[in-house]
Formats: structure tokens, C-alpha cells, sequence
């Protein structure tokens, strides 16, 4: 399988948030979002076999989540169907973050939590990508995302969802700056009037509220 990175570190965002994961992110992506802040996973990376993966992922202290991303894994779907088959045999937890814009798997089921984007206006040419699969396969413990970076995104949010009904839980996402540098001082203040907006959203609407809090952090830094 082609491997951009495997790493150690904690949760961004997400429903597992702050919990220590082990990172597998993949190469290959069949979108081109225009806020895309991992586009060295497009293409390159190494070729490994499954057996490295899984000892490079095991070599790691021992932690009960593993988190696989892209790019997209879904554009390695046999790949990540045994990559996950062999991280469940090894008794770990399996997250997947997916686009949305590829079919759910024959294999959903191996996964413990999905987190699934829904590709806004912000996004532009992925807008309107999402595959309505999704919706019946969704369970409570998968996560359904929206990423907001200008209201447009909060009016799609709300007319996507204002007739469909969901299981799993709702996030949205606000857009942050793709910075090298931690977003502390007066890069994080500027952004406070629009956090403060999708905050009131969230509230409003019973959303949950999901911040990419290793950019906060580190900036936009690979192996965190």
C-alpha cells in the first residue's frame, strides 16, 4: 500500500478528541477541496507491505486507536479493508476518515467509527460530492462532519440535514488558517468573531462543535 506517514500523537478533533492514537495516513485522493491542508498526501509517499505497517504501527506505544487518513483511504479500498482486518486481529479500535465521496465498503462494519465529511460550497469543485449511502449505514458511534468557513457552509449544513435523518453524531468544523505556526495571539483573536459564530450554531441547531485543536498547537504540521 502507498503510506505518506505513520505517526504517534493525539486526537485533533473529532468525537475522540485528546485520546492517543496512532496515525496511518495514506496516499491518494480522488478530491481537490480548496482549503485541503494535507496535499503532500496526494501523491508520493513509500510502498509498504502490510506486514511493515502493522509492525510500525505496533512498535509504537501501546495505544487502543488507530486512526487511518489520506488523502483518501477509500481510493486503497482493498489495502485498507486488510490493513483493518489486521489491526483488529491485533485488538485495536479503527477510526477511518473518509470524504464522503466514495461508497461505503462491503467491509463498514470492521470499523469502529467512521467519520465521514460532507463537502460544503467552501470546498468548491468537491461541493455536492457526498454519496447518500452513507446516511443508512451510519451508526451512533460514526461521525458525520461539516467543515465551515464562511456561512455559506452553515446555510448547506442545515438544508443537507433539514430532511435526511441521521444516527451518528454531527460535527462541524471551523475553518482554520493552514499556518506553519501554532494559531496562539493575535492569529487565533482574528479568527474569534467567526469561531464565535459557528460556536452560537452549534448551540443552536445541537450540533457538536469540532476544533482542529493540533493546529492550534503546532500550525499546520505534518507528524502531530
Amino acid at each position: 500500500m502507498k503510506v505518506s506517514e505513520i505517526f504517534h500523537s493525539l486526537s485533533g478533533e473529532g468525537i475522540h478528541a485528546g485520546i492517543p492514537t496512532v496515525f496511518v495516513r495514506l496516499i491518494g485522493c480522488n478530491l481537490r477541496c480548496s482549503y485541503c491542508d494535507t496535499k503532500y498526501a496526494f501523491e508520493g509517499g513509500e510502498e509498504l507491505t502490510l506486514d511493515v505497517v502493522v509492525k510500525r504501527v505496533c512498535k509504537f506505544k501501546k495505544t487502543d486507536w488507530v486512526l487511518i487518513t489520506g488523502g483518501e483511504p477509500l481510493c486503497q479500498p482493498e489495502a485498507t479493508r486488510d490493513l483493518v482486518n489486521e489491526l483488529k486481529q491485533a485488538r485495536y479500535l479503527v477510526e477511518i476518515e473518509t470524504n464522503g465521496s466514495i461508497d461505503p465498503p462491503s467491509w463498514f462494519s470492521l470499523v469502529d467509527s467512521w467519520n465521514v465529511d460532507v463537502k460544503g460550497p467552501s470546498s468548491g469543485s468537491a461541493c455536492n460530492s457526498f454519496r447518500e449511502k452513507w446516511l443508512t449505514r451510519l451508526r451512533k458511534r460514526d461521525q458525520l462532519k461539516f467543515v465551515a468557513d464562511k456561512w455559506t457552509d452553515l446555510d448547506f449544513a442545515c438544508s443537507f440535514l433539514k430532511d435526511v435523518r441521521v444516527r451518528s453524531t454531527i460535527l462541524v468544523s471551523p475553518m482554520l488558517p493552514n499556518s506553519p505556526d501554532s494559531l496562539f495571539g493575535d492569529v487565533l483573536i482574528s479568527q474569534r468573531p467567526w469561531l464565535q459564530e459557528v460556536w452560537n450554531f452549534c448551540v443552536k441547531y445541537n450540533f457538536r462543535w469540532s476544533f482542529q485543536q493540533h493546529k492550534i498547537v503546532y500550525g499546520n504540521k505534518r507528524g502531530v
